[in-house]
């Protein structure tokens, strides 16, 4: 069907005139139709030039727009008219409104360019104004406009346009499936891009966690490594230190004779200047007492032979001449050797004192004893600066020890 533009002429003529005067400051003016007729109607207009333009353009309609531009390269006014069909209009409704643009032009003359455009991106100001560097400056219109009769009906050879006939629906099912298929296509795109991206960031993760793990593991190993260095280290310096208070002081080396083998020597000389005269079994006897006056004494437990002798000697009258001395110097060389064999063979007068053991001693020869650590020691004698003499543990065996292996005790 044609369009009308009679019924609202006197209104669209008003809005060009504005656009195309240089005393008002309008630049542009955009017309539509009203509901789903074919009746042209003014819809808005305003001197904002492009960028206001495009706020009034609906994308489900079609409309027609005549703009007035400034050419920067020659500084004159040129006039657009934009023939809009935008992208969501019905497809049948641009089917019947492809004719009506020949008759706008008519009616809106004075156009340098008509232009045809979809969407707000190809409504660009410098995509114009380069279109209309192309055509000259000269306006294709008389300023006199002739009022535009209403068209009369064709005649009988006027067909009408049947819309549904002419547009191929299976190629427009065929487009929308395939834009349809081209969106699930994106929209599958974008999600395996997001799983992607999901999964590297997961891995990247988890390596981090690993290498993280890895050194927190070799510090705990590191550190422990120096922990059981420094047990290590302290078990040694105790091992060290026990053995060196456990380890037995070197054994003193036995010096040279003891006392009692020097009061041995002595003794009989002592007693000789006593006597007056000395017959041969008196000198028979104190031979027998040097050799019981030995370095080492015997213990007072041993056999009462060797005990016996010294007593026998010491009561025997035969020892001293009767006719030569008298009754003191007898009783005076008796009293001598009695002490002596009381104190250096039958043990000291008193109990003498009495020793723990620090640390084991095995004797090395006859002439020493044998204790362990703990073991008691008594009727010690110190006979020397380093060794001393005593009953050993076992109360039999009597003998030298080293001083500093035992303690005194009370």
């Amino acid at each position: 069907m044609t369009i009308d533009l009679g019924r609202n002429s006197g209104a669209l003529k008003e809005a060009w005139r504005d656009v195309l005067s240089e005393k008002t400051e309008t630049n542009w003016a955009l017309f539509g139709y009203e509901g789903h007729s074919n009746v042209l109607k003014l819809v808005s207009q305003g001197d904002g030039g492009i960028n206001e333009l495009k706020e009034d353009l609906s994308s489900g309609k079609i409309m027609y727009a005549f703009v007035k531009l400034n050419d920067p390269s020659t500084s004159l006014d040129k006039c657009v008219l934009i023939n809009w069909q935008g992208e969501g209009a019905n497809t049948v409704r641009k089917g019947l409104c492809a004719n009506h643009l020949r008759d706008v032009e008519k009616f809106f003359p004075g156009a340098h360019l008509t232009y045809n455009a979809r969407n707000e991106d190809e409504v660009d100001e410098d995509l114009l104004i380069e279109k209309l560097k192309m055509y000259g400056s000269e306006y294709r219109f008389k300023m006199k406009v002739e009022p535009v009769e209403r068209a009369l009906p064709v005649g009988t050879r006027y067909q009408k346009v049947n819309a549904v006939k002419e547009i191929n629906s299976h190629e427009r099912d065929k487009f929308w499936k395939k834009e349809e298929e081209e969106e699930k296509r994106r929209l599958e795109q974008e999600r395996q891009k997001k799983q992607e991206q999901q999964l590297s960031l997961e891995v990247e993760r988890q390596r981090q966690e690993e290498s993280d793990t890895k050194n927190r593991e070799q510090e705990a190993e590191l550190r422990n490594e120096k922990i059981d260095q420094f047990k290590q280290s302290e078990r040694d310096n105790f091992k060290q230190e026990t053995e060196r208070q456990n380890v037995a002081p070197e054994k003193p080396v036995r010096a040279s004779i003891l006392k009692a083998n020097a009061q041995c020597n002595n003794l009989p000389k002592l007693a000789s200047n006593l006597r007056v005269s000395s017959p041969e079994p008196a000198q028979a006897g104190s031979d027998d007492e040097c050799d019981q006056f030995a370095t080492i004494k015997r213990s007072p437990k041993d056999s009462s032979n060797s005990s016996a002798k010294p007593a026998e000697s010491a009561a025997s009258p035969t020892s001293v001449d009767k006719g030569d001395s008298s009754p003191f110097v007898e009783q005076t060389v008796q009293m001598l050797e009695q002490d002596f064999v009381d104190e250096y063979i039958f043990g000291m007068a008193k109990e003498g004192y009495k020793a723990r053991a620090l640390y084991d001693y095995q004797a090395a020869d006859d002439t020493e004893i044998s204790f362990d650590p703990g073991d008691f020691i008594t009727n010690i004698e110190k006979v020397d600066e380093g060794w001393w003499q005593g009953l050993a543990p076992d109360g039999i065996t009597y003998g030298l020890f080293p001083a500093n292996y035992v303690e005194l005790v009370e």
